[in-house]
């Protein structure tokens, strides 16, 4: 008697394609780890903005934008930041204050959300709440006023790849996971074939 032979083939086969996905997706998330819910960026002051991510989803570069609830209209903060920098300064000059306000980390080109922060608020700088503190080797990026459609990002950041494909073995060695996961799925499809026959 085989080990698997009193299990209906339908389960094993759901059973082996949801390992499948938990292997091919144990490498993407994204978290903004500041701000946090409730905190409360300043204006007038340098806020660090910090995040991490998982090193295997191909994301080397994003742009950020700040948007509120409760008003239509985004804020452009950063484009193309580096990915694997893991944090940013953003100084607030004029920004309204209100207790609504996310980031957005997205492609803006192709529309694509990576992921957004947790709401948080922005108040004055006469107001007695902390700052966060600044990281000193991290870019500053100063933004000033509300959403305006004719501003574009405050900054932009120098290009992280120049985009042309990796040549030869290289290209390969960067898709080792994906080659992985195909080389996963032929064998357990072969599996479940011989258990098929058997």
């Amino acid at each position: 008697m085989h080990l698997f032979s009193a299990v209906p083939r339908g389960v094993l086969t759901l059973l082996f394609a949801s390992l499948l996905l938990s292997l091919a997706d144990a490498h993407s998330y994204f978290i903004v780890t500041s701000p946090t819910q409730g905190t409360q960026l300043q204006n007038g002051a340098a806020n660090r903005i910090t995040w991490i991510k998982g090193l295997l989803d191909d994301i080397d570069a994003f742009d950020v934008e700040m948007s509120r609830l409760s008003v239509d209209g985004l804020i452009l903060v950063a484009r193309d930041v580096p990915a694997g920098s893991g944090s940013f300064n953003l100084f607030l000059q004029d920004v309204p204050s209100a207790d609504d306000y996310y980031l957005l980390f997205l492609n803006s080109t192709s529309g694509v959300m990576f992921t957004t922060s947790s709401r948080f608020s922005i108040g004055d700088s006469s107001s007695n709440a902390t700052a966060t503190e600044p990281d000193s080797s991290a870019p500053t990026v100063t933004i000033s006023g509300g959403p305006n459609p004719l501003n574009d990002f405050a900054t932009t950041f120098p290009p992280s790849a120049n985009g042309v494909a990796m040549p030869g073995w290289k290209a390969i060695e960067g898709s080792k996971g994906q080659l992985i996961g195909l080389f996963t799925a032929m064998m357990l499809c072969m599996a479940g074939g011989a258990f098929t026959l058997l």
